[in-house]
């Protein structure tokens, strides 16, 4: 059978990548052999998409602009829309390298070939003036934006320059000088960009370190830090243009020819100083946060809690010695993001990937380790928040936090809360693990056993589900959890009910005080559910009941006794024993049957015990006086 011919579009792409990045042709064979890489390539052929190939561990293709490149590559551009002929496909597209720096690169090309050869005067000859002089506009207008652009992806702020500025020194020694002012076209391209920058500089000023909230963002304080550090250096770098020599003389001009535009320079210059002042103000005080930020990452969170009061105490020291960061939009921002990072360093010492499928008892233990850090960071906010006053000089009106602790603990309460419920979920999944080794006695007991063994392979299937979900569980902003945890909260309230009859059929099946003692002792901690609890309440009633009986009997077989005793006869013992000694160890015997009942009576800790206060009170009075008068025995 003949093998299939091959594109010769592919072909072209494939010679063409392989000597511009001076590869072997297997990597091209290699590339076209993945059919998901080899789709991509032949959209590219057949649709209207531009291709980019570049060179990582193997060549990827892609049809859209990449966000970085780690190594040079290679891109092909149709010259007309449409699927690419198969002949002559060399005159239909366009290809080149492409640097690992690609704005670098533009910016290179613009500099080095368009602006020479479209602003030399000697191509413009046979060219109308209009022409020649809008040409050099927009070769002057690319530049300029080429350089914002290379500038904006350097985190600086490129101011753009007035056409014609190799005149500008001239002109302003000509003005000084008292000559006038002939070229106006000059002025006009002054004149507006001084409207760019004043847009370019208000943008900068305007922008806000709250921003990086946007979006879901949930930024760390080093992010503040950055951001402000970042600040210094754009505006300095803004200064430092605007100091230039260049730009003095433009200034010379504007004020010469009384330019309305003059104030306005001037008032840009100032701001930009205001501005970078202040930032470098608050550069300096956030630097001393960053050894203890850092101990909190570093520090292990189960001993992360002696970190929290030297850091609140540093932030009180910014906010009462930074007058520009004594502002409570920029406090709030600082808090929240220290929250974000104590919720972090939470996530991380939780393992969020694997919290369902540790060891329960390790994770409830990581878990209360987590909520009492919590706690404490909230503690020591609040009492620093209290002493705030104590941070201002003597003589100074303290400026105190005004805002509502909610605004910035929003999502660290969230946080909490999502602890307290996975919580509540861990120690829900403990219980009805007891019922794996749950096993009940007397006539019934069998059946009642299966049926505890036919709810624990229930829960642990709601327990499965639940367990085997692949979001973030951590992740207060997330109310799928929140939602799950309630589906499975419905499933175990209908376990809840169904092993509530199924314990108050084991009390009923209790032939003593004994066994309801013993299965009471058994179940107590399902006795602390809510529903169990509501089904159960009846019966501890019924515990009174039978202890007043148990306590009855005792007496009964005690008076009957001491009335043979008053009657001259002996009490009634082994005949193999001595009869005061006998009567001693009967005496005993009695005193710890009684005394077993009333001990577990006691033992048992519940509210529901008062609602029967009354026959407590008897109880308590008979055995008192019982055992006083066994113990006169």
């Amino acid at each position: 059978m003949e093998a299939a011919p091959s594109d010769p579009r592919i072909d072209f792409l494939g010679n063409c990548v392989v000597k511009t990045m001076k590869l072997k042709p297997e990597k091209w064979i290699r590339l076209m052999s993945i059919e998901e890489y080899k789709a991509v390539v032949v959209e590219f052929l057949d649709s209207m998409k531009a291709n980019l190939l570049n060179n990582a561990a193997q060549l990827i293709p892609s049809t859209s602009f990449p966000v970085l490149l780690k190594n040079k590559g290679a891109y092909f551009v149709k010259k007309n829309k449409g699927p690419l002929p198969k002949v002559g496909v060399q005159n239909n597209v366009l290809f080149g390298d492409l640097a690992t720096k690609p704005i670098e690169q533009l910016a290179m090309i613009v500099d080095e070939i368009f602006v020479p050869l479209l602003s030399n005067n000697d191509n413009h000859k046979q060219w109308p003036s209009t022409v020649a002089q809008d040409l050099n506009h927009h070769v002057h207008a690319l530049r300029s934006t080429v350089y914002e652009v290379k500038g904006y992806v350097a985190g600086k702020t490129v101011l753009a320059m007035p056409i014609g500025l190799e005149r500008v020194h001239d002109i302003a020694e000509s003005l000084e000088q008292g000559g006038e002012m002939t070229d106006l076209y000059l002025k006009a391209s002054i004149e507006g960009v001084v409207i760019k920058w004043s847009s370019q500089i208000s943008d900068v000023i305007a922008d806000d370190s709250s921003k990086a909230f946007a979006n879901g963002m949930n930024p760390t304080p080093f992010l503040e830090i950055n951001y402000w550090t970042s600040r210094v250096e754009n505006l300095q770098f803004i200064y430092d243009q605007m100091k230039e020599e260049k730009v003095k003389k433009m200034a010379t001009i504007l004020e010469h020819t009384e330019s309305a535009y003059y104030p306005c320079f001037k008032e840009i210059f100032a701001s930009v100083v205001a501005a970078l002042t202040e930032a470098k103000q608050i550069s300096i005080y956030l630097k001393p946060l960053i050894p203890y930020l850092n101990a909190v990452q570093e520090t292990d969170f189960t001993e992360v809690s002696t970190c929290f009061l030297p850091l609140i105490h540093i932030v009180c020291l910014i906010w009462s010695n930074c007058k520009y960061y004594c502002h409570s939009s920029r406090i709030i921002v600082m808090l929240k993001q220290i929250n974000n990072l104590i919720i972090e360093q939470a996530k991380k010492f939780l393992d969020p990937s694997s919290i369902f499928q540790t060891d329960i008892e390790e994770a409830l233990q990581r878990v209360q380790v987590s909520l009492t850090a919590l706690s404490s960071f909230r503690s020591v906010f609040n009492e620093r928040r209290e002493n705030l006053a104590t941070y201002f000089e003597p003589g100074t009106t303290p400026q105190l936090w005004t805002f509502h602790p909610n605004v910035v603990f929003e999502r660290f309460n969230k946080f909490k809360e999502r602890l307290v419920t996975i919580q509540k979920f861990y120690l829900t999944v403990m219980e009805f693990v007891k019922l794996e080794r749950l096993e009940i006695g007397n006539v019934k007991g069998s059946v009642l056993s299966s049926q505890l063994v036919s709810i624990s392979l229930q829960f642990n299937t709601y327990l499965t589900e639940f367990s085997t979900k692949s979001y973030d569980v951590l992740n207060p902003d997330d109310l799928t959890f929140q939602q799950d945890y309630e589906i499975f909260q419905q499933n175990i309230c209908d376990l809840d009910k169904r092993l509530a009859a199924i314990l108050c059929l084991a009390f009923d099946d209790c032939s003593n005080l004994e066994g309801a003692f013993k299965l009471i002792e058994i179940i107590s901690s399902f006795l602390e559910r809510p529903l169990i609890i509501k089904e159960f309440d009846a019966k501890f009633r019924e515990v009174l009941y039978m202890l007043a009986d148990e306590l009855d009997c005792i007496e009964e077989i005690f008076n009957e006794q001491i009335l043979r005793y008053r009657a001259g006869q002996k009490i009634e013992t082994d005949i193999h024993v001595p009869p005061t000694s006998g009567a001693l160890h009967w005496v005993e015997m009695l005193r710890e049957r009684m005394t077993y009942s009333v001990t577990k009576f006691k033992a048992l800790d519940h509210r529901h015990w008062f609602t029967c206060c009354g026959n407590t009170v008897v109880i308590s009075s008979v055995v008192s006086f019982n055992s006083n008068y066994i113990l006169g025995i």
